[in-house]
Order: structure tokens, then C-alpha cells, then sequence
């Protein structure tokens, strides 16, 4: 069992989003997912909080990311459909739909995960998941490299050829980061990272074939440096498949 973090008090976290937006700064706003609390498709699952305290911390967590998104302009807003217990996938999805009901945006993007993280199983892992979950609730969707090699790894697929799926979605963002060759579990790993496994050139082919589409670089570093390096290797990268 797990319990999230809380959310910020309403005055800081005004603060917070407040000097953010004071940069000028183009934003994507992320919302909380499971280790934050909000898990849409299972709200109560792998979870010990009360049903009501669990409700409650939703409805402020979205309310706030609403408000985040009004305040910095942001024109995405980043969803994951959770994660769920092993054998309730039928009700997770049904629970999910409930949940876009209830948080009905424009803005939302639908994030594809890995199959599995941590021995429980996560929900909407490939594109035509991604697809039946959105429902026509949801129309543009976030396509994560890692998230998907994860997931091709755990089933025996082809990332090309699922990747080659998203074509058929209105992708509004994609997350980039790397993965352990053959690995299910997603880490986060810098794109030269040795052990990287992840198929740079069906990558930047993709990146490529949608110019327009914003790419976001994703590590568990906090350190600007970091970001600064991996910048600079990403933009080695693309020019090393500029004709893969």
C-alpha cells in the first residue's frame, strides 16, 4: 500500500505557478498520476487512504492542474490513465471513462505506459489502447518512447511497428528518454546512457515525419547540467539520423 504526496496549499502552490508563468516560458502541465494519488482508472487501488479522503485529494489534484494550465497558458495537459489490480482491467476501464466524464478538458493528452512497472500492470500501453480508452473524450494523446519500448519488450512486439501505430493518432507531445536493452521497466536513463536500448533511428525517423510535434526530454535528475548535456546529445543524435 501506498500514500501520496499532498498537494501544495493553495497559497503556495498560486506562488509556485505564479513565478513559473512570470518567465514566459511555454509550459506543458503534467498531471499528478498514481504516486501522486491520482489514479484515474483504480482510484483505490494499491492505496490505504479512505474512499472519501481519495475523492477529495482528486478533485483538489485536478482542480489545481486546471488552474495551472489557465494560469501558464499551457495548451496540453499530460494524463496518465493509471495503474489498476492484476485481473480488473474491465473495470478499470470502465472506471476511467467515469473519470473523463467527470474531468472533461480539451487540453488533455492521454500518455501511453509501460505494461507493467513494479509488478503491477498499468493501463493504455499501446495505440489502439490509447485509442479505446480515449473514447472520443479525449482527442490528442502524449507518445512516450521509453514508456512504448517497455511495453514491446514485455509482449514480444515490434516497437517499429507499434510505433508506427501512433500515426493513426493526433499526437500533441512526445517524452523521450532511454531504456535498458530489452528491459520492461522504465527508467528514465540519458539518451548515450551505455546500456541504452531503445531504437534511436525508428526514434528520430518519427521526429523527423512530425517536425511540429514538441519532444520533451525526461530524466530523474533534477540537475540543469543534466538537461544542458542531454540538449546537446539530442541535437548530435538527430543530425546523426538526419538521413536514417
Amino acid at each position: 500500500m501506498s500514500r501520496s504526496r499532498p498537494s501544495p496549499a493553495p497559497a503556495l502552490f498560486r506562488e509556485r505557478i505564479a513565478a513559473i508563468a512570470a518567465t514566459g516560458i511555454p509550459s506543458v502541465v503534467h498531471a499528478p498520476h498514481h504516486s501522486h494519488g491520482v489514479n484515474p482508472c483504480a482510484p483505490a487501488a494499491y492505496d490505504d487512504r479512505a474512499p472519501r479522503e481519495i475523492r477529495s485529494h482528486i478533485e483538489l489534484a485536478m482542480s489545481q492542474t486546471f488552474e495551472a494550465a489557465d494560469t501558464l497558458g499551457a495548451k496540453t495537459i499530460v494524463l496518465h490513465a493509471g495503474r489498476y489490480l492484476p485481473g480488473e482491467r474491465q473495470g478499470a476501464e470502465e472506471e476511467f471513462s467515469v473519470f473523463l466524464d467527470r474531468h472533461a478538458d480539451p487540453r488533455l493528452a492521454l500518455e501511453n505506459l509501460p505494461a507493467v512497472y513494479a509488478g503491477y500492470p498499468l493501463l493504455g500501453n499501446t495505440a489502439g489502447e490509447l485509442a479505446a480508452l480515449a473514447a472520443k473524450k479525449i482527442a490528442r494523446f502524449c507518445l512516450d518512447f521509453p514508456h512504448l519500448a517497455c511495453t514491446a519488450n514485455y509482449r514480444g512486439l515490434a516497437f517499429a511497428e507499434e510505433l508506427e501505430r501512433f500515426e493513426s493518432l493526433d499526437v500533441a507531445l512526445h517524452h523521450l528518454s532511454n531504456v535498458r536493452r530489452g528491459s520492461i521497466t522504465d527508467e528514465h536513463l540519458e539518451l548515450d546512457h551505455p546500456d541504452g536500448g531503445l531504437d534511436l533511428a525508428a526514434v528520430f525517423s518519427r521526429l523527423r515525419r512530425h517536425p511540429a510535434v514538441p519532444t520533451t526530454l525526461e530524466y530523474k535528475q533534477d540537475s540543469p547540467e543534466v538537461y544542458t548535456r542531454q540538449v546537446q546529445v539530442f541535437a548530435r543524435l538527430r543530425k546523426d539520423h538526419a538521413g536514417a
